[in-house]
């Protein structure tokens, strides 16, 4: 694990393959990692990443009852 350094005027949001795979509980942990990479190569600075864009990723990237189907 790295460990992350940040000056007393900087924060950092973390956002794990859990916390996919509790918004999108039908992915295995490699679809949930997939998923994280789609959100930060996809983010949006106005929109962030959240609970919804978690979701939404999920969905599209792997529609539920459909195992190892990229839609994209």
């Amino acid at each position: 694990m790295t460990k992350l350094e940040l000056k007393d005027d900087e924060i950092a949001i973390v956002w794990s393959v859990e916390d996919v795979m509790i918004e999108c509980d039908w992915l295995t942990k490699e679809q949930a990692l997939d998923v994280l990479h789609k959100l930060k190569s996809w983010h949006n600075a106005t929109i962030g990443i959240n609970c919804n864009t978690i979701r939404d990723t999920g969905e599209f990237l792997y529609a539920q009852g459909v195992e190892d189907e990229h839609v994209y």
